[in-house]
């Protein structure tokens, strides 16, 4: 589990919480509990969602939203440029076809997948371009699953805002129906006392979609992109690694080009431990 997620999301509830409860007390009042508000704000965010996304899309979201609360795919770069130039010093000594060998003991399946291809190709651009098509797909994919749970995050306060607006238009109306000029004259005080409460729980909805909106859909997008960019930031080391292996550059030169895509301090790290 990613424990930062999940400490997020329990300290934004508690300060929600707190901020609704009532002085020197930590129980919210029961005005902030509507059923019918939060079936407006989640069935409508789901229904919109159901006409802009195809089923699988939607029914994958479900999957995709675990990742943002698990701690995704462990990346060591320095381990995997380490992999890399040992692939290299092989492929140099005995030629790619050695490489065949290893190919069932490597776990991350871009890795494999690119050096079967690059042992299979020839051209180096047909390889390049291999790894780009898989590459983009992978992103297409994480995009996909990202921009739902934004859209969510917009659908949600709209859907808020409907239930508001339903809420005041039935409470306007049973408002007339019910006053008279002799019962305003006589009773003002209890009927806006009335209209006060109704105008309150018809702003619940409101909260909700606010609330759903910036606490769980657009957090869970953003975490999501952030899984995203991590990992194609590792599978671009390992296809500059697979390109450098199939055009026989030296390990050396190879480690070289790929300690550019770790930060500074790594590098001065790796490097000092090789000198």
């Amino acid at each position: 589990m990613d424990i930062a997620t999940i400490i997020g999301l329990l300290f934004g509830l508690f300060l929600v919480f707190f901020g609704m409860s009532e002085p020197g007390s930590f129980t919210p009042p029961d005005t902030f509990f509507n059923l019918r508000g939060l079936a407006i704000v989640l069935g409508g965010t789901f229904a919109a969602t159901l006409v802009n996304y195809p089923l699988k899309n939607v029914i994958g979201m479900l999957k995709v939203s675990l990742q943002a609360f698990s701690n995704g795919t462990a990346f060591n770069h320095m381990e995997v440029i380490d992999e890399l130039a040992e692939y290299s010093e092989q492929a140099r000594k005995k030629g790619l076809p050695s490489l065949e060998t290893i190919l069932d003991g490597i776990d991350n399946h871009y890795l494999q997948m690119g050096l079967e291809n690059a042992i299979l190709e020839r051209d180096p651009k047909k390889l390049e371009n291999f790894l780009n098509n898989e590459l983009n797909s992978m992103i297409d994919r994480h995009t996909n699953g990202q921009e739902i749970f934004y859209n969510m995050g917009s659908y949600a306060p709209a859907f808020g805002l409907l239930g508001t607006v339903m809420g005041l238009i039935l409470m306007m109306t049973r408002q007339a129906a019910t006053s008279t000029v002799d019962s305003y004259a006589t009773g003002a005080q209890d009927s806006m006392s009335a209209l006060l409460q109704g105008m309150g729980i018809a702003l619940v909805t409101t909260f909700y979609g606010v609330l759903l909106a910036n606490l769980l859909f657009i957090p869970i997008a953003g975490k999501l992109k952030a899984r995203s960019d991590a990992e194609v930031h590792g599978l671009n080391i390992i296809k500059a690694g697979i390109l450098s292996i199939h055009s026989k550059e030296h390990p050396l030169i190879m480690r070289e080009k790929l300690l550019t895509f770790v930060d500074k301090d790594t590098r001065k790290a790796a490097r000092q431990a090789t000198d």
